[in-house]
């Protein structure tokens, strides 16, 4: 029996089955207990004590928690990354607003653009329109001044 089965508690010798996970699928061998079980611990900045070495002791349950901030852990990390993914489809869809908004800004400007090209051509036109009209009645002024008789003074 090994030093997991003996830990678990569970009778596992080597030709166990797997711990399953939460999904069923495969999460822990009674190798990979032992692999957790030979862990020795770390004295100052994570490194081992020269010549002290200590044995580890670990109990189901310190198994049990230590899978269970996994778990946790790997929970905070979707709902994480789902927060990202929400966040990058929220800011999509402000920038595609925003460029439908500055397009249709830019729309705006082009037909207010066409309607002052309009106008100053309207304008230019009404101005020729008048100074011809000034012209006619300086000639017909003229030809009024020059065709009929002045009046006699008395």
């Amino acid at each position: 029996m090994t030093d997991a089965a003996r830990i678990h508690g569970s009778g596992y010798d080597d030709d166990a089955a797997p711990v399953r996970s939460r999904a069923g699928g495969p999460l822990l061998t009674p190798e990979d207990f032992d692999k957790i079980l030979r862990l020795t611990p770390t004295w100052r900045e994570g490194r081992a004590e020269p010549g002290r070495e200590r044995p580890s002791i670990l109990t189901s349950r310190d198994v049990a928690a230590a899978l269970e901030l996994v778990h946790e852990a790997a929970a905070s990390i979707r709902a994480a990354d789902e927060r990202a993914r929400d966040g990058d489809a929220r800011v999509q869809i402000v920038i595609r607003r925003a460029a439908e908004e500055v397009k249709a800004a830019e729309d705006r400007a082009r037909a207010a653009e066409a309607r002052a090209q309009l106008a100053e051509i309207r304008t230019q036109e009404a101005e020729a329109r008048a100074e011809e009209a000034e012209n006619w009645l300086r000639q017909i002024f003229a030809t009024i001044s020059e065709e009929l008789p002045r009046p006699r003074e008395g």
